[in-house]
């Protein structure tokens, strides 16, 4: 192997190291991947955005193998061309305990009610981490404890996206989730979306609960209804994420591809 592949490989692995339980805790890992992708045309023209190449492989994969090795039961919520997706899972990961939230296109919500639906298949006795397909992250951290991440950008602006909430926190914890006023300039403690919940049976208590509660009209918020309802009853720790790549436009996608092959 010479030396530029050995370096590429090196890149890779540094953004796809999975995550390891010192307590040898499985989890339910629960992934939202159902929405249409709309701001990522023409790349998901014919395909969802889960399986969006990005340096070779796909979204989906780097999401997978980040969490593989500490996951009880694997949850995808997909939707938009879902058999495209569950055929690509199941067919590249056989030995993984997969389980598919199928909602109908024409119904889709948001990822608050991607998470209600994908709840059904956690288990309650397992502790629960929710991400999200167009999310890459390259730092490790501690699932033992529950936890949020946020954004913390460093010098080398990797971190990518825009984020309407930010965590305010005292003391390490997040003890709430506000509206970000500046989305164009605000990123520090940005809520990410990624979320570890221990308590699985309260989470689906506070997730359920909250959608008994919304009208017809109303949709369920997953970052204001239901992960602030859980940091406000269990002490949640601030995950700080500086190396996280959040490719929901296409000219982040291209961005977060070039910043893949050359600075991580």
């Amino acid at each position: 192997m010479d030396q530029n592949t050995h370096k590429q490989r090196m890149k890779q692995m540094r953004v796809r190291s999975p995550l390891f339980s010192a307590t040898n805790q499985r989890f339910n890992i629960i992934i939202l991947a159902a929405g249409l992708g709309t701001r990522l045309k023409p790349a998901t023209d014919f395909i969802p955005k889960a399986l969006v190449e990005i340096g070779g492989p796909r979204a989906i994969d780097y999401c997978i193998e980040k969490y593989q090795y500490i996951s009880g039961r694997i949850i995808i919520a997909a939707g938009y061309s879902s058999d495209l997706l569950i055929n690509y899972v199941s067919g590249k990961y056989p030995s993984l305990n997969l389980f598919f939230s199928i909602e109908d296109v024409s119904e889709l919500k948001g990822p608050g009610t991607s998470l209600l639906y994908a709840l059904d298949y956690a288990s309650s006795r397992l502790p629960t981490i929710i991400t999200f397909c167009d999310y890459i992250v390259g730092d490790q951290f501690s699932v033992e404890y529950d936890g949020i991440g946020v954004c913390k950008p460093t010098e080398d602006q990797s971190v990518l996206g825009t984020y309407d909430t930010v965590a305010e926190i005292e003391e390490g914890f997040a003890v709430d989730l506000v509206k970000n006023k500046d989305r164009e300039n605000v990123r520090e403690n940005g809520f990410t979306g990624i979320s570890v919940c221990h308590n699985t049976k309260l989470l689906k208590s506070i997730t359920y609960g909250a959608d008994v509660s919304k009208k017809d009209t109303e949709q369920l918020d997953y970052t204001l209804d239901i992960i602030k309802g859980y940091i406000k009853r269990v002490k949640t720790a601030a995950i700080p994420l500086s190396k996280l790549y959040e490719f929901g436009t296409d000219d982040i996608l291209q961005e977060t591809r070039r910043q893949l092959n050359e600075n991580i």
